[in-house]
């Protein structure tokens, strides 16, 4: 088979389904102080009270682009950084359209996934890699679509031309080869392919790119690590320099990656990903595959996870699950396998929970009700017997909890938005009773009460990367460190009289380790080659239960005596080697961050009015009759958004100038949009047109708002404007015609409820969306509407089915003096009316019919096709005659959800309708056939 990347034939259909990476609108408080070190190569811009970060994000930025450029070009575009210090989420990004970037600097608990060296320095490593990327990329057409379309336009040809999957390949190779960890280091990292490998299954290189709703496969990140490091280890340092820039230039113009990668590495696009698996295969067959006793079952084409098992005193297993196919819950799992659910686990920003004596304690997700960035986390108990809940904070920052063993105390770590760390000893209501030293640079995570609940165990990082077990003292605050700081990745203890049983990442693979109070020895316990996740000292022949990283997700595994290896091991000894790529890695110095010399930066006042505009793309649109040209802005902080555009109508021949603009810095968003229509025509007889101008002027307030938290994502947003819309006939019109000019308002209540959904489900199995608007004429005439519609969603009768009801009434005057626009949904397959009253109800049973995973030569790959059986039932009514006419149809509708180029989802449809009531409105056939588009695709 060939493989094929993104036909540039294509362009511009991808262009108009385009949509670049969205930020969080006006999601800062608008009460923060925004500093920044303004340099010739970096804006950073901060809070006030994070001036060493942003110290710290400036200093390596400045050493990556001076001293590391070679392998991806020396072409510097100065970028704006922004640090979020409120999220609860450890994240990155740079993106253009607008040109910025944004680090997220909550560091993470879980460090077997990302690493633990000081979340800033990742976050440079990798993000700013990006930024060269994308400086490096402006060349060729790719630099024809900048000029042409602005920023969104180089992004969309650097996209076509280039694979996601380099982008974080070599963004993932930059932070491993320049520092001591990164993720090419971590046996985490690895486990997909590896566990694709051992159980033998083989997916096509489409399936790899766009992943599936049935099985497991590894992302783009992964992906796109192995092949590139292995080209580096195979075709030198400068070799993927020399792809891209070619790629990026559209040299040659048809599938420019695959082109450009044959003439470098002198073999076939084909034949080098088959050497590139082949290649880390090799060293995974020295890692013997040994059989495992797995407590809990495998499904065909399901993948369900069962993390962080407890065992409890009658050898029941308390487990997290999720797939899917489920969403997260909390499940017992009794001695002979049958499985019981406690409860839904909500939304949370990790899956890690602990249990002790009957009792669950989790950290949950909760929003601020207006500032997106801001975010908090909140610890709840269940009750593992009826599935209770108890909340016991309130809008506070605490992560990876744990409960005593009496279940009087939970100790947790805090991290306020100084991005400093403590552990906290509460009370059941929420009462500190305890709070350790905060240390700079050091990251608490995973702390464990002892069998005594006096002492605490401990996982720590410190700024270098290194990780260590603390034992501390809750009387005297005394901290021990048990296992000395090293370059190491370790987490997840649990307890178990006085041995701490935990995972340690040890020479490419995630192993069992174990501290022994008694005689203060490590041992390491047991090691697989996908590694065990967090072991729980059990009963009988089950000495351990853990949790095996498998192709069909994280299964539960017992382990004997005979299994266990309990061999002695030199703590201090370097866990983290080069794995599989040694040569490539040895390029860079992977002591660059311990060797950046200490910079001194100016720090000033960032006005947060600075370049509030911010024009950086213009975008074509066609809607016919109509084309638009629109010119995109928004500012840094993202605080204003503006959209100035040109519209042209084929139909009438009239032209539009129009500008809209939202600020949403203050609590309330102001919103202005103004128009002005030229030559507007309005058909007066076969013959006669009349010709009018027309402008409308709108402003108005808006509020969106969070309720997130527990089990619902729920969103209700209140908006209002107020429009004057004035009418200017023109030519013979002019004498024969009346002006107008007129004031109207309009009301908006937009709610908006769900439960999470998992990927199988079609829709979430229990959600609410309810809009209720309302329009006015205020002025010289009369004319009102109101709309009131609704969505309703249920589970189906299988998991992955979904039930969806529909509601709408309309209501209007009828003076005829004006008619506002119309959004009634109209039973399908009929043409739309503008009756004074106008109902409708339906009902949807949506269901899956393939999981296909197949595609064709890179440019369409489809992942599911499901279906729809609709009713449909309207009613308008004319108040003037009093008559009132029935609309029924029923019929199926076919879904497919793909993806195009391997990269943009877009899910378009066939409509099948039967009108049972065609012959009241002059419809020759009953049988009706559409295509459904996707909103927004053109």
């Amino acid at each position: 088979m060939k493989y094929y990347h993104f036909p540039c034939l294509f362009f511009l259909f991808l262009f108009l389904c385009y949509q670049s990476i969205a930020q969080e609108f006006g999601g800062n408080p608008a009460s923060i102080k925004w500093k920044q070190i303004n340099t010739d190569t970096v804006r950073i811009i901060f809070a006030e009270g994070m001036e060493e970060s942003g110290k710290q994000a400036a200093s390596i930025i400045h050493e990556l682009q001076r001293n590391h450029t070679s392998t991806i070009g020396n072409k510097l575009r100065k970028i704006n950084i922004v640090l979020q210090n409120q999220t609860a989420v450890s994240n990155g990004y740079v993106a253009l359209g607008p040109y910025r970037s944004e680090f997220y600097l909550f560091s993470p608990q879980n460090s077997f996934e990302l690493g633990a060296i000081n979340w800033v320095d990742n976050l440079s490593l990798h993000e700013y890699r990006h930024v060269q990327q994308v400086s490096n990329f402006n060349v060729g057409i790719s630099k024809l679509a900048g000029i042409l379309f602005g920023q969104q336009g180089q992004d969309l040809a650097n996209s076509t031309a280039i694979p996601n999957w380099f982008f974080e390949g070599d963004a993932v190779f930059n932070e491993t080869s320049l520092s001591h960890q990164g993720r090419g280091r971590l046996p985490d990292f690895f486990n997909g392919y590896q566990s694709l490998f051992h159980q033998q299954k083989h997916y096509s290189y489409m399936k790899l790119r766009n992943g599936s709703l049935k099985n497991y496969v590894p992302d783009h990140y992964k992906l796109g690590y192995m092949l590139v490091s292995y080209g580096r280890e195979k075709y030198g340092a400068d070799f993927w320099k020399k792809v891209t820039h070619d790629a990026a230039r559209f040299k040659p113009l048809i599938y420019p990656f695959q082109g450009a990668l044959k003439k470098h590495a002198g073999v076939s696009y084909n034949q080098f990903v088959n050497d590139a698996f082949s290649f880390y295969q090799k060293q995974w067959k020295e890692n013997n595959q040994k059989d495992v006793h797995y407590l809990t079952p495998v499904q065909k084409n399901v993948v369900t996870d069962y993390k962080y098992p407890y065992m409890d005193s009658l050898g029941d297993i308390i487990v997290l699950k999720t797939g899917n196919r489920i969403i997260p819950a909390f499940y017992r799992i009794y001695p002979d396998g049958v499985e019981m659910r406690i409860g839904s686990r909500g939304i949370a920003n990790d899956d890690y929970f602990s249990y002790n004596n009957g009792n669950i304690v989790f950290a949950s997700y909760k929003a601020d009700k207006r500032w997106g960035y801001r975010q908090y986390s909140n610890i709840k108990i269940m009750d593992a017997a009826t599935g209770a809940i108890t909340k016991i904070t309130t809008k506070e920052r605490y992560f990876s909890p744990d409960i005593s063993h009496d279940g009087k105390m939970i100790i947790a770590v805090n991290i306020p938005v100084n991005q400093t760390s403590s552990l906290v000893a509460m009370d059941t209501q929420g009462k500190v009773l305890y709070k350790s030293k905060t240390s700079r640079g050091v990251i608490y995570s995973f702390p464990k009460f002892l069998f005594d609940d006096l002492l605490i165990y401990a996982i720590a990082k410190n700024d270098k990367g290194e990780m260590a077990l603390l034992k501390i003292n809750m009387a005297s605050g005394k901290e021990t460190a048990v296992l000395p700081y090293a370059n190491r990745i370790i987490g997840l203890p649990t307890v178990k009289g006085d041995t701490v049983l935990f995972t340690c990442s040890y020479k490419g693979s995630n192993e069992i380790w174990a501290y022994v109070g008694s005689n203060e020895k490590f041992v390491r316990v047991a090691t697989h080659p996908t590694g065990y996740y967090q072991a729980a000292l059990g009963l009988g022949d089950k000495r351990i239960v853990t949790s095996n990283f498998t192709a069909n997700g994280y299964r539960l595994a017992a382990l004997s005596n005979k299994e266990l290896l309990w061999q002695t091991i030199d703590e201090k000894e370097n866990s983290l080697p080069n794995l599989y790529v040694p040569a490539a890695l040895k390029v860079e110095n992977d002591a660059t961050l311990e060797n950046i010399p200490n910079r001194t930066f100016d720090i000033t006042k960032y006005r947060k009015g600075f370049h509030l505009f911010n024009f950086h793309s213009w975008r074509p649109n066609y809607d016919d009759p109509e084309i638009t040209y629109s010119l995109l802005g928004e500012n840094v902080l993202n605080t204003l958004q503006s959209d100035v555009s040109y519209t042209y109508n084929r139909n009438e021949g009239s032209h539009k100038a129009g500008a809209s603009f939202i600020y949403g810095g203050w609590y309330v968003q102001p919103t202005f949009k103004i128009s002005q229509t030229w030559n507007r025509k309005v058909a007066y007889n076969g013959d006669t047109s009349f010709f009018y101008n027309e402008l409308n002027v709108n402003a108005g307030l808006r509020l969106p708002l969070d309720f997130s938290e527990g089990n619902h994502y729920t969103f209700l947003t209140l908006s209002t404007t107020f429009n004057n819309q004035q009418v200017r006939w023109s030519g013979i019109g002019k004498g024969l015609l009346q002006n107008q000019d007129f004031n109207y308002w309009e009301g908006r209540v937009q709610y908006n409820s769900q439960i999470q959904k998992a990927p199988q489900h079609i829709f979430p199995h229990w959600a609410q969306s309810v809009l209720l608007q309302q329009r006015g004429i205020l002025n010289k005439y009369t004319a009102h509407q109101t709309l009131l519609s609704g969505y309703f969603y249920l589970p189906g009768f299988l998991k992955s089915h979904s039930i969806v009801l529909t509601a709408a009434f309309q209501m209007r005057d009828t003076m005829n003096q004006y008619y506002f626009s119309n959004s009634f949904p109209f039973s399908r397959g009929y043409p739309g009316f503008n009756y004074p009253r106008m109902s409708r109800l339906g009902a949807n049973y949506h269901f899956t019919l393939f999981y296909p995973d197949l595609g064709f030569a890179n440019i369409v790959y489809c992942k599911r096709i499901r279906a729809n059986v609709f009713y449909d039932y309207a009613q308008i009514k004319s108040l003037r005659s009093g008559k009132s006419f029935s609309f029924t149809s029923t019929g199926t509708e076919l879904f497919f959800d793909t993806k195009w180029w391997n990269q943009q989802d877009v899910s378009f449809g066939i409509r099948y309708s039967y009108l049972m009531d065609n012959k009241i409105i002059g419809i020759a056939s009953p049988h009706q056939w559409e295509i459904i588009l996707p909103i927004g695709l053109f």
